[in-house]
């Protein structure tokens, strides 16, 4: 179990590590293929729910070209393995070198990504990433 497990941490840290480089191949490798592509979906920060995997990767080419220079650091991150299925929660501390005033401008999402094993790997059918506003870890009440 603990090799599904860093698997899975391994695949969802790729998701990152290709948003941060802006490289449309690496996403698209994690991503759930036909003929299963239609069940992928992907709702980004504020957005709707995006459907269809051709769709959900148009949706990071777009993200992409207009995210230069973030880097994310994942906190809070739990996994659960059930059989060929897994899930990712986290917290994404998003950092914007540069941006405005503050050198070190940053933002916070909690994220579900979800995981779907196919030929022995983890692939993604879904990216649900929230905006925290206010305070992380603050209280919501």
């Amino acid at each position: 179990m603990s090799n599904d497990r860093e698997g899975l941490i391994a695949a969802n840290e790729e998701l990152y590590a290709a948003f941060e480089a802006g490289d449309l191949d690496r996403m698209e490798a994690l991503w759930i293929g036909e003929p299963d592509g239609a069940l992928a979906k992907c709702v980004h920060p504020g957005g709707e729910f995006v459907r269809g995997v051709e769709a959900v990767l148009r949706s990071w080419a777009l993200v992409m070209a207009n995210a230069e220079d973030l880097q994310f650091i994942l906190t809070d991150v739990e996994t659960l393995v059930q059989g060929e299925m897994a899930m990712v929660n986290c917290t994404e501390i998003i950092l914007r070198p540069g941006a405005g005033p503050d050198p070190f401008a940053s933002s916070h999402a909690v994220t579900t990504n979800g995981f779907v094993r196919v030929a022995g790997r983890w692939r993604l059918w879904l990216h649900h990433a929230s905006p925290v506003m206010g305070a992380p870890g603050g209280d919501t009440e």
